[in-house]
């Protein structure tokens, strides 16, 4: 056990870190959403709206993150261990990133129709955005609440493993479709993209299980 970890038995904990990672949750959530929307329009205006409010989110988010170091720099007892503090803000904002990596992928490849399986990619992404903001929610009362919690993080992994399905079978049914070179890789940039953001949630829920089996 660490010393911050042992001194945390006998003093108040410090609450002021679970709204930073509220907004960080809530900013991923909004951007999560607006991918899914981006996934399934065809009107480039509105898809280039779209991309730029999820660039808005992520630049939120890195205030959010700077805001974030400033705080832990000048705390010296932490809600639970130190180093898992700075590492679930920073998985966090690793998840937001991915996600405007995505938009980004899908603006500038220009498909003229996204295939079901990357359209429900896109929405297990949404839903495990939906769980992750369900587990920042109930963090303060991350002791009473670890069955919740846990059951959230099980509900990423297996969209996560429904994604890497998804993934492998789009992979494989790619190269059988009558697509040129530019098509495939094209899409081959989308699949893999969302697959990155997939398990970039999936890593989050693993440390917060970490997290949890401290307490």
């Amino acid at each position: 056990m660490s010393l911050n970890s042992f001194f945390q038995f006998f003093v108040p904990k410090e609450k002021k870190f679970y709204p930073l990672y509220q907004k960080q949750a809530e900013y991923i959530e909004k951007a999560s959403k607006l991918l899914r929307q981006m996934l399934v329009e065809t009107d480039l205006e509105r898809l280039e709206n779209l991309r730029k409010e999820i660039k808005a989110c992520e630049t939120d988010g890195d205030d959010v993150l700077r805001d974030f170091y400033s705080q832990l720099f000048s705390t010296v007892l932490t809600p639970f261990d130190r180093e898992d503090v700075h590492e679930l803000a920073e998985m966090m904002d690793t998840f937001l990133d991915r996600i405007d990596d995505s938009a980004n992928i899908v603006l500038t490849r220009r498909f003229l129709a996204v295939d079901e399986d990357l359209t429900r990619m896109a929405e297990n992404i949404m839903f495990a955005a939906e769980n992750l903001s369900g587990i920042i929610r109930d963090m303060p009362e991350m002791y009473d609440k670890r069955k919740e919690i846990t059951r959230l993080c099980q509900e990423i992994k297996t969209l996560e493993n429904e994604s890497d399905v998804l993934y492998g079978n789009y992979i494989s049914k790619l190269f059988q479709q009558n697509y040129s070179l530019t098509e495939i890789i094209k899409r081959k940039d989308l699949v893999q993209v969302l697959e990155n953001t997939t398990n970039s949630v999936k890593y989050i829920s693993d440390k917060v299980r970490s997290i949890i089996s401290k307490l």
